[in-house]
């Protein structure tokens, strides 16, 4: 019985020391978050990583060793944990910022654009299956905003228009839903800024969008050409080089930050 009891204490100090060994070490050699790479002007390319919050933070921010450069170039960066990865581009007064959710099913691309005159231009993408939202600045009218919105009735994307000084602010042109206080969903379909149509429903409808599936592909391509061409057009003004194609599904934009890692 001693003998036995003996034993059950030599474990448990074996445990406590490699408990503490372990917590020793992940204190001296945190285990990084994110891993990133940084192209611009000064230096020309820049790699490192973003670590969890020192112990004694005091704002709990994210700590990127070595610091990221604050000027205009491209950020790639790639958080393995949540197979998430971003790129935010700067010159100037224009920006954009891509994320790709790549543990989603499909996977989903949000882009968040700012033009050089201010004016933002937002996408989200379901990879292989369909826009389910994009709008842009409309050319002709200020403070005007078109593009497109998945509707869930029609199953597939429409044309909208907003304006306002909030991209959503008024829907003029489209179709939207909202969640009422008793959980139904009241859908209401716009012209002019005219409700023509109104109607409630216990659960958000759904309509199966395969017969629209080859329009919706269609859509897809059409802002990737956008989106090849303003990371093209970045990419020449900055002389840095930016990773393309986000929208394909045959490709892995931030594979260039494993690169040397």
């Amino acid at each position: 019985m001693k003998r036995n009891t003996l034993v059950g204490i030599s474990l448990s100090v074996i445990a406590i020391v490699i408990l503490a060994g372990w917590l020793i070490w992940q204190f001296l050699f945190p285990v990084p978050a994110a891993k990133w790479v940084f192209y611009g002007e000064k230096p020309s390319e820049l790699r490192g990583y973003i670590y969890p919050p020192a112990k004694n933070s005091i704002d709990g921010k994210l700590e990127p060793k070595p610091e990221i450069p604050d000027g205009d170039g491209a950020l790639l960066t790639l958080w393995p944990d949540t197979k998430r990865c971003t790129l935010t581009v700067k010159s100037g007064r224009e920006n954009i910022n891509i994320t790709r959710f790549r543990e989603s099913n499909p996977e989903v691309v949000q882009v968040e654009y700012i033009d050089e005159s201010g004016m933002p231009t937002t996408l989200h993408v379901q990879l292989n299956d369909g826009v389910s939202f994009w709008t842009y600045p409309d050319p002709d009218i200020t403070n005007d905003f078109i593009g497109w919105k998945f509707d869930n009735l029609a199953g597939r994307a429409l044309p909208v228009r907003f304006r306002g000084a909030s991209m959503m602010k008024k829907v003029i042109d489209g179709t939207q839903y909202k969640l009422q206080t008793n959980k139904h969903w009241l859908y209401e379909k716009y012209q002019n800024g005219i409700v023509l149509e109104s109607k409630e429903y216990s659960t958000l409808p759904v309509t199966n969008s395969e017969q629209n599936h080859q329009a919706e592909l269609a859509l897809i391509d059409k802002a990737n050409q956008w989106l090849s061409e303003t990371l093209q057009d970045l990419s020449d003004t900055l002389s840095v080089p930016i990773p393309d194609q986000w929208l394909s599904t045959n490709s892995d934009p931030c594979q260039s930050v494993n690169t040397d890692m």
